[in-house]
């Protein structure tokens, strides 16, 4: 019995990299909404233990997710390491310069900012601009 991914045409490095990432951030999503539901449930009355293996098991199926890329960077050939690595280089200096507006704006009491919602959308962040800078740092070579 054959996947979908296996009858559509791509490189082995990319069937390779999306039969890893998918399942991680399937898993990442079912995770993280069972671990919230189950928090609320709990309340702060629960064992410490309970609600830190809880908050954090989310992380989990993101560390597969990054081992997924690090191995597709890694079996990438050069012009295509060279857009993958562009693309991570440009999405961390944007997200590093956004986050540090906003903190120039908190501090300046423009807004107000949540730490514990900014320290949650880092990663998101970084990896939306990565992205976007993936498409540019890929037309650049067209």
């Amino acid at each position: 019995m054959s996947s979908t991914l296996d009858t559509i045409p791509m490189r082995p490095v990319y069937r390779q990299y999306m039969k890893a990432f998918i399942p991680a951030m399937s898993a990442y999503v079912v995770v993280l909404i069972v671990s919230i539901l189950v928090l609320q449930k709990l309340g702060p009355s629960a064992p410490i233990y309970v609600r830190t293996a809880l908050a954090l098991s989310p992380v989990i199926p993101i560390v597969f997710a990054c081992l997924a890329i690090m191995r597709f960077v890694r079996d990438s050939d050069e012009l295509e390491r060279k857009i993958e690595l562009e693309a991570i280089a440009l999405s961390c200096l944007f997200t590093g310069l956004i986050f540090m507006c906003l903190g120039f704006l908190a501090s300046s009491k423009l807004i107000y900012l949540d730490g514990a919602i900014v320290a949650i959308l880092v990663f998101p962040s970084l990896c939306a601009l990565y992205g976007i800078s993936k498409c540019i740092s890929s037309r650049r070579y067209r």
